[in-house]
This record gives structure tokens, sequence and C-alpha cells, in this order.
């Protein structure tokens, strides 16, 4: 499970909220990534220090983590 931060002000957060299935927005998915989803849920704590008080660990992403990674999945 993974918490991340969203400003409040984020345009579309409807639609971000949810589940989604890989397999409807990944180009051309592979076997395993057909049956993957994603559910994304809005979360009740109103500050990072709520979140760190109740066990979760902050990680920033890095630029590095991406350098190899194509949206195109190909």
């Amino acid at each position: 499970m993974v918490i991340i931060e969203v400003a409040r002000e984020c345009p579309q957060l409807d639609r971000l909220l949810g589940e989604h299935r890989w397999s409807e927005f990944l180009r051309k998915p592979s076997q395993p990534e057909k049956d993957q989803v994603t559910k994304v849920f809005y979360c009740t704590y109103s500050t990072g220090r709520q979140v760190q008080k109740n066990g979760w660990k902050r990680i920033f992403v890095e630029d590095a983590w991406f350098k190899t990674w194509s949206p195109n999945n190909q």
C-alpha cells in the first residue's frame, strides 16, 4: 500500500480515485499486466505528521527511477 500526497486543488481528483484496470490504460499490456488492478482511495490523514505517527515512512520519488521507463511499455 502506498500513500501519495496530492494538492487539494488537483483539478481532476475524482478521476484519480477508484479502480483502474491496467488493461484499459496500458497500450500493450503483458499477460500478467492484463489482470492487474490498482485501487486509489481517499486518505483521511490531514497532515504528513499524522501519516508518520501511524507508522508510514516518507520516501521521495527520484528521477533515476524513471530513466529507463517508457509509457509505451514496449
